[in-house]
């Protein structure tokens, strides 16, 4: 299982690797935006079901504000939740 979980996080790191590689960073005194955030989530350590499903719903709204949708989760405990950037850049300051 884990091997997958390796295997779904380089399929998502190499296609975000080639959509950045097209785009260049705006440099207007913007926060850095990086193309994909990985974070263990661990308020869903030891959880299954609809408590697992809620902290990884919480931990998935704390970074849309800044334009970050999930796109790989990797099991484990705690699981590790893949995001990447598809949204407009963040202000300075928002969180």
């Amino acid at each position: 299982m884990r091997l997958a979980g390796w295997l779904v996080l380089g399929w998502c790191l190499a296609g975000m690797g080639a959509k950045a590689a097209d785009t260049k960073p705006g440099h207007a005194g913007g926060t850095a935006v990086k193309p994909v955030v990985c974070r263990a989530v661990t308020d869903a350590a030891g959880k299954t079901g609809q408590e697992l499903a809620q902290a990884l719903e919480r931990d998935a709204l704390e970074l849309a504000p800044n334009g970050y949708l999930l796109a790989a989760l990797l099991p484990g405990d705690p699981p590790v939740a893949c995001y990447r950037h598809e949204g407009p850049s963040p202000k300075p300051g928002a969180r």
